[in-house]
């Protein structure tokens, strides 16, 4: 049986495409904006990755941690109760 694209997956893949559009253009004005600069640029490091509930958090100090511990088990308690 040959398989169809329907509508669904045609725009998760025209999403998929942006994204890493997107994530190509940055890195490309990153570097463009650092060579035009002739005094020395810092950067920083920022955001939250959720592996299942679990939150990994960097760059945000103190608050950032106990906002993405909340978060976390927020969602946490949630992927409980949608399993019973």
């Amino acid at each position: 049986m040959i398989q169809t694209i329907d509508a669904l997956q045609i725009f998760g893949f025209l999403i998929l495409g942006l994204g890493i559009f997107l994530i190509i253009a940055g890195c490309i004005a990153g570097q463009r904006e650092a060579s035009q600069s002739h005094g020395e640029v810092q950067r920083e490091s920022k955001g939250v990755v959720l592996i299942g509930p679990i939150p990994i958090v960097w760059g945000f100090g103190r608050r950032g941690w106990l906002v993405a511990g909340t978060i976390g088990v927020i969602i946490l308690i949630l992927w409980i109760i949608g399993l019973r």
